[in-house]
Parts: structure tokens; sequence; C-alpha cells
């Protein structure tokens, strides 16, 4: 019987991952979930193809996402066209409006099931849609169990193939060759919303700074963000360089120094405002960043337009 241990040492993989990460320890829902969008859908394929389905060719587009159709039980009166998919590598985890862009798709063919399949998981909103939509919603534990369902030998195999190489860096979804990591300088703010109750000890330097209706949200350190919005309960001290708008049912406690200050009805400061006057000195500093890019050795002009998220 074929050793695929032996005959991939062989061939001079290595059964370690750069990092450290010991492969020998098998499967898990983090090890797949950390893998690349090409092994990710080859993964689900096996698996399919395992469980007896007819499986189609993958459809690959340029966000990493990819489609394959496939018929569950074939040779039986109970066939099901299925169609399935795996998020791109910018989404990886879902949400409502991924599982709603999927049911579209699947809603335009007959007859056919959809299985929507995102490594990062699905939020609550998310699965909410999934079960509303008759989508089936499979994450990275949803592939570890079907995997470890399969005779060991079949699962083993599949360990040692999907993990060979460089299984965790993401391949072109253009010319499918690894993409490498581009570092710059980067002066972007993200944006921050606080959806839940908290005490937050974190220094908040932001774009956007946003509190949910209904949450109770105190900042410990001057928040500084270059526009912020509150529909919740917030106290803190707020450094703005451009307006801050107290929706209907939003509170502000403690001091605003902000170019403008809106409050809606419903809304209210209690607490003290100044008009920020002048210019001021921005306190966005660069920072660098890196995200994953194709070095275009195809010559494929399509390649340049990768960007790949890092996931961390």
């Amino acid at each position: 019987m074929l050793d695929p241990f032996a005959t991939l040492e062989e061939a001079g993989f290595s059964l370690r991952r750069a990092g450290g990460m010991d492969r020998l320890a098998g499967w898990s829902p983090e090890l797949i979930a950390g893998m690349d969008w090409a092994r990710v859908s080859e993964l689900a394929r096996a698996i399919a193809t395992e469980a007896g389905c007819e499986v189609a060719g993958s459809r690959v587009m340029p966000d990493g996402a990819v489609h394959f159709g496939m018929i569950e039980e074939p040779k039986s009166a109970k066939a099901q066209r299925a169609m399935v998919k795996t998020v791109p590598w910018n989404e990886w985890g879902a949400t409502p409006e991924t599982v709603q862009r999927f049911a579209q798709e699947v809603g335009g063919a007959r007859n056919v099931r959809g299985i929507l399949i995102a490594p990062g998981g699905f939020s609550p909103a998310a699965l909410r849609a999934a079960q509303e939509l008759r989508i089936e919603a499979v994450d990275a534990a949803g592939l570890d169990a079907a995997v470890r369902a399969l005779p060991r030998e079949k699962s083993d195999y599949l360990f040692v193939i999907t993990t060979a190489g460089d299984f965790s860096v993401p391949s072109c979804p253009v010319c499918l060759k690894k993409l490498q990591r581009v570092e710059q300088e980067a002066f972007e703010l993200p944006s921050r919303l606080f959806d839940m109750d908290g005490l937050i000890a974190d220094n908040v330097v932001c774009d956007r700074l946003e509190v949910a209706a209904g949450c109770d949200v105190t900042f410990l350190h001057e928040v500084k963000a270059r526009a912020i919005s509150v529909s919740g309960h917030v106290a803190g001290d707020f450094v703005c360089e451009g307006p801050v708008i107290l929706e209907s049912g939003g509170t502000l406690s403690g001091t605003v120094a902000a170019r403008s200050l809106v409050v809606r009805d419903g809304g209210q400061l209690l607490g003290q405002f100044r008009i920020l006057e002048g210019e001021l000195g921005s306190f966005v500093k660069p920072v660098v960043r890196w995200h994953w890019r194709c070095a275009g050795e195809e010559g494929k002009r399509e390649c340049a337009w990768v960007v790949f998220e890092p996931h961390e």
C-alpha cells in the first residue's frame, strides 16, 4: 500500500509547517481554517467524493471563492443536485450578506440545494439567515468532523496530501502560484463598532467610531476619531477631527472636542463640548501593514489585481 508520508518525504516535503506547528498532531478546525483557499476547496471535494457524490469541475473566482456542483446519492432514486461554494479569502467568515448572496446564486438553478463553506465560521445572524434560506452552513469544525468520519487510511492520506508544502500560504486565483508577503506603509485607520456593553481600557484611535443602540460603553482613555456616531450610551473623553452625531436614544457623558456636534431628537449630551478650531495635527501615524500579492511571474494582467489580507 502507498505510504503517503514516505512518498512526500522522499519528494522533499517537510512534515512540519514553518512557524513550528506540528503537522503530525493531525486534523483540527484551527488547521483547516488556516489553510490556503485552494486546499480547503480540494478537501471539500475529496470529502464529497469519498461520500459517494459525483463531483463536477471547480470554478475559481478572482477573489478566491470556489464553486462546484455535485450529485448526492447519484445512483439512487433520491439523487439530489447541490451547489457548493467556499467563501472568498477576504471574507473567510460568513455574514448574513454572504449567505444571502449565495442563496441568490442557488436560486438561479432548479431543484438544487446550497452548501456554503466558511472556514472562519458563521456569525449568529449568518446562521439564522442560512436556516431561513435553507442553506447548509459548513465551517472548519464541520469539515474537521467530516474528514475524521472517513476511514482512518483515507483521512490520513488526505491529511498528508492537503498539508504538503506551504499549505497555509494562499494561492493566486488567476495563475495558482503561491502569493508573496508584501509590506507597505499605510495611513488608513480602521473603523470601530462597539455593539456590546463594556469597559474599554485600550487606547482607541480610529476612523469612524460607532456605538450601537442598546449598548453601554465606557472608555478609560481619551478616544481619537475622525467621526463619531452614538446610538447607545457612551462615557469618556473624545477628540474628533470631524462631526460627532448623537442619534435618537444616544447619550454621551464626559468631554467632547470636535468640529461639530449634531444631536438628533431623542439624543442627549451629558457633558462638556467645545468646538475644535484651527489646524489640528493629525493623530494618524503611518504603520507598516502587509498583505498577500502575486509576483506576476506568469505575465497575466489580472494577477496584479489580487490583494489578499492576512488571516490574523
